[in-house]
């Protein structure tokens, strides 16, 4: 008891560094599952098969809503990438299991196709799409003058790689975050063709340096 009355001043210090140490382990651990919670998930990926016919699904797992603005797509071949936006498209629109607005409100006039869009808020735990991955090569190719037979240039060009990149505003925030996820155009047969994910997961744009990225892709499109 003797020790410890001298030692008091050493053991109180001691005692309130480690208290100190044991807050800021819990502080980093509450931070962490707070900033979690709090940052943007959107995820890309196929639905309802592995090739072209498969649609292509993006969906907000974020804890708060985002507001679609742009869906990139960028077609790498053996003789350069084709870029376009694919937010407004040709056709039905599903959304969150709702059906396609009904076709007697399609634009009048015949041989005009009804044109919808993507662009708006998805709330959390919703998802949406932009068509089959088949409409979409066929847009992309056919705004670029090139020609497909059976989803395969005419020409010796070869096709590699689909990048899907979406641009969305999280929230109340500013400025725009992004998602990108690439598959490999795996041809198997004659006219099949296989939609292969490069990476296990979409990959985030959410930090600044990645936001200023975001918008160069927004940039692009506009020039």
């Amino acid at each position: 008891m003797e020790w410890l009355s001298e030692q008091s001043k050493a053991i109180t210090a001691v005692t309130s560094i480690l208290t100190l140490l044991v807050w800021f382990f819990y502080a980093q651990i509450l931070y962490r599952n707070f900033a979690r919670t709090r940052r943007p998930r959107i995820i890309i990926n196929r639905g309802y098969g592995n090739d072209l016919t498969s649609l292509c699904l993006i969906s907000n797992m974020s804890s708060e809503p985002i507001f679609l603005e742009h869906i990139i797509v960028t077609l790498h071949t053996s003789r350069g990438s084709l870029t376009k936006d694919m937010i407004d498209f040709e056709g039905g629109h599903y959304q969150d299991s709702k059906e396609s607005p009904d076709s007697s409100q399609a634009d009048a006039g015949e041989g005009r196709e009804r044109m919808e869009s993507s662009q708006g808020p998805m709330l959390c735990g919703s998802f949406s799409h932009v068509g089959t991955f088949e409409t979409i090569l066929q847009r992309l190719c056919r705004a670029h003058d090139l020609t497909l037979e059976h989803n395969r240039p005419t020409d010796d060009t070869v096709f590699h790689f689909l990048d899907i990149r979406v641009v969305a505003i999280y929230g109340s925030e500013d400025h725009p975050i992004g998602a990108e996820r690439r598959f490999r155009l795996h041809m198997t047969g004659d006219e099949a063709c296989t939609l292969v994910p490069v990476s296990i997961d979409t990959k985030r744009y959410a930090n600044r340096l990645q936001r200023w990225r975001v918008r160069q892709w927004i940039r692009r499109l506009d020039g």
